[in-house]
């Protein structure tokens, strides 16, 4: 009889593992599913995927570099990883990567001086938005 309660109970306990880590990877998924087009905000840094192409965002990207008033110092142009170094007068660095992902989406990672500046990296992305004809003018 105690066996049968052990087996039954390790039984119970195995099931509920499987079960949790379904629930678990599913909400998970879930999560990367509603943070499709939002903003993340991580370690100064704020990225947000475009439903556009390499080319087109990069154009987006340098556009919206010269709606801000931001110097180009220098730029990298690649299909798969491009980059952008700019000053924002006075002397604010900013770095503005961009990764192509698949099915047409374009990755922007934007960062203003050394610990980030979270107001001029969301107008930035609202700027690239404007371009690629997305969202309304600020």
């Amino acid at each position: 009889m105690q066996k049968k309660w052990r087996l039954g109970l390790a039984g119970m306990l195995v099931g509920l593992l499987f079960i949790s880590a379904c629930i678990e990877t599913m909400l998970i998924g879930m999560g990367a599913t509603g943070a499709i087009g939002a903003y993340k905000w991580m370690e100064g840094t704020m990225e947000k995927d475009y439903p556009r192409g390499m080319p087109e965002t990069f154009r987006a990207a340098l556009a919206a570099c010269k709606d801000l008033g931001l110097k180009i110092s220098s730029q990298q142009y690649s299909l798969t990883d491009s980059r952008i170094e700019a000053v924002q007068p006075p002397d604010t660095t900013v770095k503005i990567q961009l990764l192509a992902r698949p099915n047409q989406i374009t990755t922007v990672k934007v960062r203003f001086g050394l610990m980030g500046n979270q107001d001029a990296s969301a107008y930035f992305h609202r700027r690239i938005m404007h371009h690629l004809g997305l969202a309304a003018a600020d």
